[in-house]
């Protein structure tokens, strides 16, 4: 049981939870809307989790859950794609990617909550251990396509840099939507 669900929050109609979810942001793109932080000093680049329930404004349209790093040739992001609403994660050392997901799973509907876990472990010896997606409860294992990760690297997460949600570093792709129940570990 999920604890989102034991906690009564989530949508109604759907099996993987049947509540609403209270305390939400609306993200308006017209408003350029976004969330910062700046952490004063660099934790762990290689293990963390991030976890969301979203709920689209927009689809088929390039919109950032979050991003982060020192600027944008130098960021780690999770976003959903312009041309399919498919989820989109990706990390950029100057201005190449080291690794890129996109899911084979289309998100296009702005009715749904989703339930968004993004869990990255780079210290993992097998490759496909290193990054793990969780839609709904349920890992994603389709991929459009996937680049993994070498072992032990060290993503632009958990930096000294700016963290930011609803938008990529650098200021552009703003989110337009919901966002709730937003955790970082």
């Amino acid at each position: 049981m999920s604890v989102i669900k034991a906690n009564g929050a989530g949508a109604a109609g759907a099996d993987f939870y049947t509540y609403k979810i209270g305390q939400s942001l609306r993200f308006n793109e017209g408003d350029n809307p976004y969330l910062h932080r700046t952490p004063d000093s660099a934790g762990n680049l290689k293990t963390w989790t991030w976890s969301c329930w979203v709920k689209l404004g927009k689809i088929n349209h390039w919109t950032t859950l979050f991003s982060s790093g020192a600027d944008s040739s130098n960021k780690t992001r999770l976003k959903f794609d312009d041309s399919n609403g498919r989820l989109f994660f990706d990390n950029e050392a100057s201005g190449s990617s080291t690794q890129r997901f996109y899911t084979s799973q289309f998100f296009r509907d702005p009715a749904a909550w989703y339930n968004i876990v993004l869990k990255v472990d780079s210290t993992q010896s097998t490759n496909t251990d290193r990054v793990k997606i969780y839609v709904n409860g349920t890992q994603v294992t389709s991929f459009y396509q996937a680049t993994y990760p070498s072992q032990n690297l060290e993503y632009n997460v958990n930096t000294a840099n700016p963290f930011e949600i609803g938008r990529q570093i650098g200021g552009s792709d703003y989110w337009d939507g919901y966002l709730a129940e937003i955790v970082f570990i």
